[in-house]
Formats: C-alpha cells, sequence, structure tokens
C-alpha cells in the first residue's frame, strides 16, 4: 500500500534489472490488494473467504494480500539474491499488521501499519544523520559516491518526506471513507515515493557511478 510500502532503494543504474524486479514485487501485491477490495465491495466477500474475513472487503483484500506480497517477497530475493534490512522490516510489519487485523476482524491495524512504518523509516533516516550515522550509505551499497553534506542532505529530505506520508496517512484514514484511503494508501504514498526518488536521482545523477566506480555520466562530453 502502497500496501508494501516502499523504502529507499539503489540506482537503478547500479544494478541492471534491479528497478523493474522492485517495480513488480511492489507494485503487484498492491495491485491484487485493490483489485481484491473493489471486487468485494461491489460484489460482497466470497463464501470460501468469509470465515476468516468476515464480511468486510478491506480483509478480504488484505486476505490475498498477504501470499501476494510473500510472493513478491520471495521473487525480489530470487532476481536479486538479497534483501535490504528496510524491506525485510516493512515485509515483517505487513506479516504483523495484516495479521492481527484478520485475527480480531479489525482493519485499523491495517490502517495504521503505513502511520508506523513511515514513521520509523523517517525516524531511523533522521536519526541517523544525527548521529553520523547516515544509513543511505549502506542501503546504497556504493552505487554513489557523494561528499557527506550530499548525503546528509538526502537523508534529511528522505526523512522528512516519510514522516509527512505517515501524517497524511493517519489523516486520510481519520477523515475520509474507507474506498477514499484505499484508493490513496494504493495509488497515491507510491506515486509520491515514485517522484521524490526520481527527483532526486535526477538531481545526484553526476554522482552515479559503474561496478569499477566510474561516472556514467561523462561530463566531459559536454564540454567537447
Amino acid at each position: 500500500m502502497s500496501t508494501q510500502e516502499p523504502v529507499p532503494t539503489p540506482a537503478p543504474a547500479a544494478k541492471g534489472g534491479a528497478s523493474w524486479v522492485r517495480l513488480v514485487s511492489d507494485l503487484g501485491p498492491a495491485v491484487v490488494f485493490f483489485l481484491s477490495y473493489q471486487h468485494a465491495e461491489k460484489n460482497g466477500v466470497p463464501e470460501f473467504a468469509r470465515a476468516i474475513s468476515g464480511d468486510q472487503a478491506v480483509l478480504f483484500a488484505t486476505l490475498l494480500f498477504i501470499p501476494a506480497a510473500i510472493a513478491g517477497f520471495a521473487f525480489s530475493y530470487w532476481k536479486e539474491r538479497t534483501v535490504s534490512p528496510m524491506g525485510l522490516f516493512t515485509f515483517a510489519m505487513i506479516g504483523i499488521f495484516s495479521g492481527l487485523a484478520l485475527w480480531l476482524k479489525n482493519d485499523i491495524f491495517i490502517k495504521m501499519r503505513p502511520t508506523l512504518v513511515y514513521s520509523l523509516i523517517g525516524l531511523i533516516l533522521l536519526g541517523s544523520v544525527l548521529f553520523k550515522r547516515n544509513v543511505l550509505k549502506a542501503l546504497f551499497s556504493g552505487a554513489l559516491h557523494m561528499p557527506e553534506p550530499v548525503w546528509h542532505g538526502l537523508a534529511q529530505r528522505a526523512g522528512l518526506m516519510y514522516i509527512a506520508l505517515a501524517i497524511i496517512n493517519e489523516a486520510v484514514w481519520r477523515t475520509q471513507p474507507l474506498a477514499t484511503w484505499v484508493t490513496y494508501n494504493t495509488w497515491g504514498d507510491m506515486a509520491i515515493n515514485m517522484i521524490f526518488w526520481i527527483v532526486n536521482f535526477a538531481l545526484l545523477a553526476k554522482y552515479f557511478t559503474d561496478a569499477d566506480g566510474n561516472p556514467l555520466l561523462d561530463e566531459t562530453k559536454d564540454k567537447t
């Protein structure tokens, strides 16, 4: 929500194919959640799922979302052979809060999960700057070679963006109809994430390097 909350990932140029793998693993479960919710809202919750999700469309969508998220996580690991700490944390939060929602048949756990996840990510990023242990350096795995002030600026912007997403999520689910929250949480925060990182990658493109540490953008070409 995007049901599988996006987190900072290495620059697309750093690993061939990494960007589309993460897009599929993030977007796939989100689409399953959204379409399942829309189907259940229109046609009712299917009989086979009522024992677990009751008659709540959002819980039925969560029931189908969980295996989709597991499949997305497994696909990402299969293609990349690595799991980022934040990706693992997000996956764990999905399992815990989705499980609680289905067990207690209470959708508040689904609604508040993005708030908690985004708040923690934001605080971790801002805290890492404060204590001079910038976690983005580890996440980008050498794909960017930047001066410390640039790293700090990126972490600060990302931290504030995730805190803002947490606040927006709280405002939307507490003040808007459930259908509006589902639409926003599936597409809205994903769009904000993508726009933020695309803009920042564009601004920081001069720092992108290949596997040997050579700049991917040859500035000398602009001078010839």
